[in-house]
């Protein structure tokens, strides 16, 4: 398959360098030095724009694509050696349907190659798409985002309830999380939904007040779905919703920095940000730095696995002697983060499932109460074992 003929390809002449920016050392460089001599199966990360709104509840966000690259281009490459491709826009097709079955080919060819993938929106309902490769294997979900795009009994998408499609139709969803959602634009059944589904869902408030909560969600998720209405308006006034509370920039580029550490994310998304209202780029300006996070995270990672290497990890167990179980913690010795085995889930691999966690549940254990993402777990894997 080649990826190459799905896109228009970029024209990096039409791409001013700002006067601030070193032109030698910027990303924009780098891509078009890469596009001239890095095959896209050779590249480690690769960009790819998609004009798409049709589906959208306000339209303009089909016009981000190449307003994101104006800023995202100037900012620092990185790293000299960085193998990334901008492949350019996606070739639009004649219905929406054409840019979500391009985007799962798309998808599929890079779970195939073993990439990972940045998607400049576009409307949010393109993460539709994007979760259409992963028919045959399990995956999980995350999202930032003020509301829960979800609509009980709605069958016609759009990017606002692009999630009833991804339910129904995406029988391989093994979790969804749901990050900095704004409770007066959610209503109660629709929390009860997440919560029957034993998924994870943070408020703003929750996740302002400890921002590094989110990093274990996202660092098992393998698809990431970012809506730029998240972001309070002051911020980010190139948006629908222009609501006055949000996510900070500063809380919106570190969350997609813990994205793009994660070891399991093959995919990215930006999504619902509309040029038009963004009267002085902040917006775009903006968005170019969260897309930037992502990367530099990504440039960043450091595959730790505790079943894989248990010389680099430090192990608690703790005796639940109330209810004869012992829960098994790892803190990595590099990175000092914490995983948690579930016991009783048979991995094909070594008989054991492990999970990302915090140093919390390790502490709540070891006060005899068995944390809340322990059971969770159990529960959908009953859920799923007995389907």
């Amino acid at each position: 398959m080649d990826l190459l003929h799905y896109f228009d390809p970029v024209d990096f002449e039409k791409f001013e360098c700002a006067d601030w920016a070193n032109k030698k050392y910027t990303l924009g460089t780098l891509l078009q030095k890469n596009q001239e001599k890095l095959k896209p199966e050779k590249a480690e990360l690769i960009i790819i724009g998609i004009g798409e709104d049709r589906n959208s509840v306000v339209l303009g966000a089909a016009k981000a694509p190449d307003e994101i690259r104006k800023h995202l281009y100037n900012l620092n490459r990185i790293g000299s050696r960085f193998k990334v491709l901008d492949l350019g826009n996606l070739k639009i097709g004649h219905t929406v349907n054409d840019s979500y079955f391009a985007l799962r080919d798309i998808c599929e060819q890079i779970l195939e190659n073993n990439q990972t993938l940045v998607v400049l929106g576009g409307s949010q309902d393109l993460t539709f798409g994007m979760t259409k490769a992963f028919d045959g294997r399990l995956f999980n979900l995350a999202t930032v985002d003020p509301k829960l795009d979800f609509r009980k009994g709605v069958k016609s998408i759009n990017s606002e309830n692009y999630l009833n499609l991804i339910f129904e139709k995406q029988k391989n969803l093994y979790s969804c999380a749901s990050l900095a959602y704004q409770n007066y634009f959610v209503d109660q059944t629709d929390i009860d939904q997440f919560n029957n589904f034993q998924w994870d869902i943070k408020r703003l408030g929750q996740v302002r007040y400890d921002l590094t909560s989110v990093e274990p969600i996202l660092r098992n998720a393998h698809v990431f779905s970012f809506d730029m209405n998240a972001v309070r308006y002051i911020d980010a006034p190139g948006q629908s919703m222009a609501s006055p509370n949000g996510l900070y920039s500063e809380e919106a580029c570190q969350i997609a920095r813990y994205a793009g550490t994660s070891d399991e994310m093959n995919m990215a998304g930006f999504f619902n940000l509309i040029p038009e209202k963004d009267l002085t780029s902040n917006s775009t300006n903006l968005m170019a730095q969260i897309v930037w996070h992502f990367m530099e995270g990504f440039v960043n990672r450091k595959p730790e696995d505790p079943s894989e290497d248990s010389d680099g990890f430090t192990q608690y167990m703790v005796d639940m002697s109330n209810i004869n179980l012992t829960l098994v913690f790892f803190q990595s010795r590099i990175s000092g983060r914490w995983w948690m085995e579930i016991s009783d889930f048979e991995d094909r691999k070594n008989g054991m499932y492990i999970i990302p966690c915090e140093e919390d549940d390790y502490k709540k254990a070891s006060l005899g109460d068995i944390p809340d993402r322990w059971w969770k777990n159990i529960r959908k894997m009953h859920k799923r074992q007995n389907k």
